[in-house]
């Protein structure tokens, strides 16, 4: 029996790694996604934050255990795992850009944090300004993301639909 456990506990980690459990993407991006590992940081938060909590029952009562943040100056995300059990916390985002008559979805990635409570993280990236010219030639750039955490069997996100993420007009 203790055998066919483990192949059942070894089977469902193959499918997370290889399947992944994050967003199911239903736009095409111009540019492939990005995953990047963040960096440890001394600096905490940022302009625009999003936190997740999760309901604990031996506490009766909702736990942080993500905080996410955007600072637009430096394109900066900044990622914070606020409990100890081994979880997975990140930030996705999605940066969409004008093309002179629509949004075109043009770059998307991850930003996670594998340091371990109650450590913040940060990945810098280098989005288009709205002001300045863009990839299709015009002006125009925003962003929209989440903050998340992921386990064996569920990633829950604040908000909970990236659909549902406020847009960020990029322009520092």
């Amino acid at each position: 029996m203790r055998i066919r456990s483990a192949g059942v506990v070894g089977a469902v980690v193959f499918t997370v790694l290889v399947t992944g459990q994050g967003q199911s993407y239903a736009v095409d991006f111009e540019k492939p996604f990005e995953d990047e590992l963040a960096t440890y940081s001394y600096d905490s938060g940022g302009e625009l934050c999003s936190e997740v909590f999760v309901w604990n029952p031996r506490s009766i009562s909702y736990d942080k255990v993500a905080k996410g943040c955007f600072t637009k100056y430096g394109d900066k995300w900044s990622i914070q795992d606020s409990l100890a059990d081994g979880d997975q916390t990140f930030v996705y985002w999605e940066n969409w850009l004008w093309n002179g008559s629509s949004w075109k979805p043009y770059r998307h990635g991850e930003c996670s944090n594998n340091l371990g409570a109650p450590n913040w993280g940060t990945c810098n990236k280098d989005y288009y300004e709205s002001s300045s010219s863009n990839y299709y030639g015009n002006k125009g750039s925003r962003i929209r993301f989440q903050t998340c955490r992921r386990d064996l069997l569920n990633t829950a996100c604040t908000p909970s639909s990236i659909s549902d993420a406020a847009w960020i007009n990029n322009n520092a």
